[in-house]
């Protein structure tokens, strides 16, 4: 009898050998291509996972996604997802989907150079109005901000100014879904930045009321009195971007021991953390941020 070869699921970028790894790192994305691929059922079926196995081959593959993914987070006890969390991956995949399959297209048809400059403006015109159509959806804001930095840098550079007083009008949360992405931030924040433009995101953006009224439940409100200890808001696999701090309360990235940033190294600037702590002794004061 042939021997049975065991192998690894890669989710997330991390090999999984059994259910806990799997519902440790479970990832949408990398789920449906293991489901629509059989791979799935494959590994179930060379690790004697016999009752996951069945209940996976019973689902329809011509449900929807969104059915889909909502019997594999039941099946495998993924605890920590909810519907919210699987309607914003299934929106995110889809769009990306749609713009694989539209540069398919460009490829297989062999546009002209002229068709292909012209559509390439197209596209990062589209992508503007897509984020104004949706300028109220997060998730797909930072979507179209990841395909502005893969396909429309070039252009993002050359219109930055305009596109930056645009969307200061039309979809101010599209600036904040903007600017989780490194490559941008230079042109709107810091020094290096257009002063006219920084200074916009400093009044325009950053005070506490004017960021809670345009990221509304996109925007983390602390408000505790740690006395004097280091409060864990965030584990260190959550990316941050912070929008404020009051004075005489300070934050680090989680776990850092030597760190210890207060108001004036922060405020302004949307720094990045990886995972956050906080320390405040006046209930009172807020903590603003948002998920990157």
């Amino acid at each position: 009898m042939a021997k049975t070869i065991k192998f690894n699921l890669i989710l997330d970028n991390n090999p999984v050998r059994n259910i806990e790894g799997l519902q440790e790192h479970f990832s949408i994305e990398d789920m449906l291509k293991y489901f629509e691929n059989g791979l799935l059922l494959r590994w179930l079926n060379v690790r004697g996972y016999d009752e996951q196995y069945a209940a996976v081959k019973a689902i329809d593959k011509s449900l929807d996604r969104k059915e889909i993914v909502t019997s594999l987070v039941k099946i495998f006890e993924v605890i920590e997802m909810d519907i919210a969390d699987i309607e914003k991956a299934i929106g995110i995949l889809t769009y990306l989907d749609e713009e694989k399959e539209l540069n398919a297209i460009y490829k297989e048809n062999a546009y002209a150079k002229k068709q292909i400059v012209d559509d390439y403006h197209s596209g990062y015109t589209a992508l503007i109005i897509h984020m104004e159509e949706n300028g109220d959806n997060m998730a797909l804001l930072k979507a179209d901000a990841f395909q502005m930095e893969k396909e429309y840098f070039g252009l993002f550079e050359l219109n930055h100014y305009e596109l930056y007083f645009r969307l200061l009008e039309s979809a101010p949360k599209a600036i904040f879904a903007i600017l989780t992405r490194d490559a941008f931030r230079k042109f709107w924040i810091g020094e290096k930045a257009n002063a006219k433009i920084y200074s916009s995101v400093k009044t325009a953006l950053l005070t506490a009321a004017k960021a809670k009224k345009i990221l509304g439940d996109d925007l983390k409100i602390v408000q505790r009195n740690t006395q004097a200890m280091w409060d864990p808001i965030e584990k260190p696999d959550v990316n941050v971007m912070v929008i404020s701090i009051a004075d005489k309360t300070f934050i680090k990235n989680a776990g850092n021991f030597s760190e210890k940033l207060g108001h004036t190294a922060v405020n302004g600037k949307l720094l990045k953390f990886n995972g956050l702590e906080y320390q405040c002794n006046d209930e009172t004061n807020s903590l603003l941020y948002m998920e990157v």
